[in-house]
């Protein structure tokens, strides 16, 4: 099968000819249709995680993937052969699946990974694009602890998780300030902001008290500059609370705010959270953003693209030349 993976820590990333994986026992073998890119697979080939988890040679990247069920190994009641699934495909060892592939193996049940049959709303490409980025915005506006009528600043709304965060919140009946460049100012509005700031934190506060005079409720800081952070907290009203998921907060709550800081990081709960995803795509509730398709063999380039930042919603994957190899 066809895989985009890398070879040692640091390598560009390449299209590699690998065996194709067999399920084992409480394993399901999906048949890859699409995936999606995110900054975490481009961090994964430099070297991100080579600290804290095991990993395995060649590297296949990628987390996001949509497909067809094409076996289950012994025990799995949840799937069956033909089912249409998507999820996150982070296996450890890292790198001993990937969605940037014809096929990948999965757990049925594993606090890394999850999968799910795919909403019937959308297309199986688009369901590709969902996952990590949807399930990071649900985790994140609820460890921020949002409720309708607050008002709260998205850092990085344009991005994956942000237009995703933009619709939940605004679902949620809140008031999104969300940051944007010029061009793409009318497309978050139409995902749900009811305002928009460019980047620089003076522009970022002006908003947020131009809004909320005493402060916005909350902040969720997706760009990760710990500088840009600590300024917006000067737009957030005492007693608010300000979350990142790009380790912008700082690590230890500071000593000279009551405004409640945190990073947050999708760990826990990936089942439930998709489950509520899933639901909301259904209803017609969450659109998916997807702004650009690429083929497998220009997965490179994409991931190249996500590094060099300003990237806008979601960029699927499409997989294409499927064997039986």
């Amino acid at each position: 099968m066809r895989a985009l993976a890398v070879s040692r820590t640091g390598e560009s990333p390449r299209l590699l000819d690998l065996p194709r994986p067999r399920p084992g026992p409480g394993e399901v073998l999906v048949r890859l249709e699409a995936a999606s890119v995110n900054p975490m697979d481009w961090k994964i080939a430099e070297g991100a995680l080579t600290e804290q988890l095991p990993h395995s040679y060649p590297l296949v990247l990628g987390a996001d993937g949509a497909g067809r069920v094409e076996a289950v190994g012994e025990g799995v009641r949840r799937f069956s052969v033909g089912e249409t699934v998507y999820g996150q495909f982070f296996v450890v060892p890292v790198g001993s699946q990937g969605s940037f592939a014809e096929y990948a193996v999965v757990p049925e049940e594993s606090p890394t990974s999850v999968i799910a049959p795919a909403p019937a709303r959308i297309s199986v490409a688009d369901a590709a694009a969902v996952p990590t980025a949807a399930m990071t915005a649900l985790g994140a506006l609820e460890a921020v602890g949002l409720r309708e009528g607050q008002a709260i600043v998205i850092v990085g709304a344009t991005g994956g998780i942000g237009s995703f965060a933009t619709q939940l919140a605004a679902g949620l009946g809140a008031h999104v300030i969300a940051t944007a460049r010029p061009d793409a100012r009318a497309w978050i509005t139409g995902l749900g902001a009811a305002d928009t700031a460019g980047y620089a934190p003076e522009e970022i506060v002006a908003r947020a008290r131009a809004a909320r005079p005493d402060g916005v409720d909350a902040l969720l800081d997706l760009v990760g500059d710990r500088t840009v952070f600590d300024a917006c907290l000067a737009g957030v009203r005492p007693g608010g609370t300000a979350v990142s998921v790009n380790f912008g907060a700082p690590t230890e709550q500071p000593a000279n705010t009551d405004i409640t800081t945190s990073n947050y990081i999708l760990m826990d709960g990936k089942a439930e959270l998709l489950r509520r995803i899933t639901e909301e795509i259904t209803a017609g509730r969450v659109t998916v953003p997807v702004q650009e398709r690429v083929p497998l063999d220009g997965a490179a380039g994409a991931l190249a693209r996500s590094k060099a930042g300003g990237a806008r919603g979601k960029t699927v994957v499409r997989i294409q030349g499927q064997d039986d190899g």
